[in-house]
């Protein structure tokens, strides 16, 4: 009998909707599944939905939907639990709301974000050619590294460059770490928030941590705007690889320039001062869902500058 109005509630359409919730709310796989333990069991053919039953799966739905922001876009909180020995109806939109949280997995709207978690990586030499910084994020396992991004959680990088002698290049490079804006990565979607689009913006990989592999891939890369600079740009890498998630941060000066340097008096093509790359990682706020994905650590594992 088909799920519908006026007709029972059966075993085979409660399991259906069970087993369409928990690989969101569970461990999953892909983009699905926030690690969540509290999933639901499915019931024997030959027996009753209970009203307890009923109300648990209504109440999960609703959780779910509060952390990924979605109560304007769904039923659910509508809706009424029942109560131990009261019958249970049919709601009309429940395939359609579960269909919404399914397909809202991994995105980077959600409820609120927890406390960030940071860390940089600072060179203060002379500047010529490439600045490589490569941070690495550690989970205890793959399964809480893809859950901590299914949730909401996100990462973010940013550029600052300060203390720099005050030349056309140097300013070039401070302008440029400005106009990078944040990079910010989240489950499924990735993309540069803020700064500005003076230089030309690319991106190969958008869909965020899902797209990641085992090979470094380009996440962003933004070129300055002003000639005779434009070969120079900024660049993100992302990989990963078990419970290791692996961002590099590449400042690359191919400009053809050789601008006088009033720091050395000097005509060599060189941009001194600080240069920073900060790393940050925030998880989603755990207000309607459990912490399942543990306290992720940044390491700098590569920090150069020639």
């Amino acid at each position: 009998m088909a799920y519908a109005s006026a007709g029972s509630i059966e075993a085979a359409h409660y399991n259906g909707f069970v087993t369409s919730l928990n690989a969101v709310w569970g461990v999953g796989s892909g983009v699905r599944g926030i690690g969540q333990t509290t999933t639901l069991a499915a019931v024997s053919a030959t027996d009753s939905v209970t009203a307890s039953q009923w109300a648990t799966l209504l109440t999960r739905l609703k959780a779910l939907s509060d952390h990924q922001g979605n109560d304007g876009n769904i039923t659910i909180d509508s809706v009424a639990n029942p109560s131990a020995g009261d019958s249970i109806a049919i709601i009309a939109n429940i395939a359609t709301d579960i269909g919404t949280l399914d397909t809202s997995a991994a995105l980077s709207a959600v409820a609120g974000y927890g406390s960030a978690i940071t860390d940089t990586a600072v060179v203060s030499g002379n500047f010529k050619v490439t600045i490589t910084q490569t941070n690495t994020l550690t989970f205890a396992s793959a399964d809480q590294m893809r859950t901590f991004f299914n949730a909401g959680g996100k990462a973010e990088i940013s550029w600052g460059l300060s203390g720099h002698t005050s030349d056309s290049k140097a300013n070039e490079w401070a302008a440029l770490a400005t106009e990078c804006g944040t990079w910010t990565m989240s489950g499924a979607t990735s993309s540069k928030v803020g700064g500005s689009a003076t230089g030309t913006v690319s991106q190969s990989i958008t869909t965020g941590f899902a797209g990641l592999n085992g090979t470094p891939a380009q996440m962003f890369k933004q070129t300055q705007n002003t000639s005779p600079y434009t070969a120079n740009y900024m660049q993100v890498l992302g990989s990963f690889s078990g419970a290791v998630l692996t961002l590099t941060s590449i400042w690359q000066d191919d400009a053809t320039d050789s601008a006088y340097h009033s720091a050395t008096n000097t005509n060599l093509d060189i941009v001194n001062g600080t240069k920073t790359t900060t790393f940050v990682v925030t998880p989603a706020v755990t207000t309607y869902v459990a912490d399942t994905w543990g306290t992720p650590t940044w390491s700098t594992t590569v920090n150069t500058e020639s």
